[in-house]
């Protein structure tokens, strides 16, 4: 049911030789024309615009010299909520999609681009609790990294990995501290101590599979609310009206909704690795990580065995 985005700030991509010493990405998006298209890439671990055009027919085109690393490159385009990664290998690209499809947009690929996709299968392929099976497939990733000299992301993706396994199952918390609906300051451990068991919630209003995940977690909350289950709703969202209205709207009527509005670059968020949503993570009253990334008849089922 989730859309599984694990790879999606790390995907690779690598294409087929053209010319000497140039070459050029060719972006085909329909129902963008007019937006802006940014070309971006990663400089001293900030992202920078490199250029920019406007699509045109649906269209555009950037134009690259040749270097000696195999560079990444995003592209945005305006009202997307995130940069699409690729890596170039110095190599003509082809983007096509639909604005309104992010997770389809496809890039014509290599051989290379085939490796990357079979360890990207086995990750969307496998439960979202198999962090052992993830991060070793992630290993091997940044070990390809490494061999073809991939600017700069190899450091990303080992962040990535030792962000996964320090928030696994068996680990401290990360404690944080966030305003609610009402621009009051949260800390979490407050929550934890007092709670036989929390779950942090991870969520949007925007994200459709967390709205339709939404009435599992408020199922689960009502049979197990009076026996020491508390949810922390952390929402990614940037508008501060869509996330109140979410709420409303999937009777999401616990106390603690949390927020930053500062939508992906939500700093709890990134302490806690979240790549995806909805995730959660359950936490017991000592602190420590007990379960996560539990949905529906599973969730309710762990719960009522650790709560019974």
């Amino acid at each position: 049911m989730k859309s599984k985005i694990i790879i999606c700030s790390l995907m690779v991509f690598a294409f087929f030789a053209c010319n000497k010493n140039t070459y050029k990405v060719d972006v085909e998006i329909t129902n963008a024309n007019g937006k802006t298209a940014y070309l971006q890439k990663i400089i001293n671990n900030e992202t920078v615009n490199v250029d920019s055009c406007i699509i045109e027919n649906n269209k555009a085109v950037f134009n690259l010299n040749k270097s000696n690393d195999n560079d990444v490159y995003h592209l945005f385009i305006k009202g997307w909520r995130r940069a699409l990664p690729f890596f170039t290998d110095n190599n003509d690209v082809a983007i096509n999609g639909d604005f309104n499809a992010y997770h389809k947009v496809a890039i014509t690929a290599s051989e290379t681009q085939n490796i990357l996709d079979e360890l990207n299968r086995k990750i969307n392929d496998s439960d979202d609790n198999n962090i052992k099976l993830i991060i070793g497939e992630l290993k091997k990733l940044s070990t390809l990294f490494a061999e073809n000299n991939y600017s700069g992301y190899k450091g990303k993706l080992t962040e990535y990995i030792e962000l996964l396994e320090r928030t696994d199952v068996g680990k401290d918390y990360i404690d944080f501290t966030l305003n609610n609906t009402e621009g009051q300051e949260i800390t979490i451990s407050d929550i934890v101590k007092n709670n036989k068991l929390v779950m942090i919630d991870f969520w949007a209003s925007w994200c459709p599979d967390c709205r339709v995940e939404n009435p599992n977690v408020v199922a689960v909350y009502n049979d197990f609310k009076d026996k020491g289950l508390e949810i922390i709703s952390v929402s990614l969202d940037t508008d501060k009206d869509a996330w109140l209205k979410g709420i409303k709207e999937d009777n999401l009527y616990w106390e603690n909704h949390l927020s930053d509005l500062k939508g992906w670059n939500c700093v709890p968020a990134s302490e806690y690795g979240v790549a995806f949503i909805p995730q959660n993570f359950l936490i017991n009253n000592e602190g420590k990580i007990v379960a996560k990334n539990l949905n529906g008849e599973e969730l309710k089922a762990f719960v009522s065995r650790y709560l019974r």
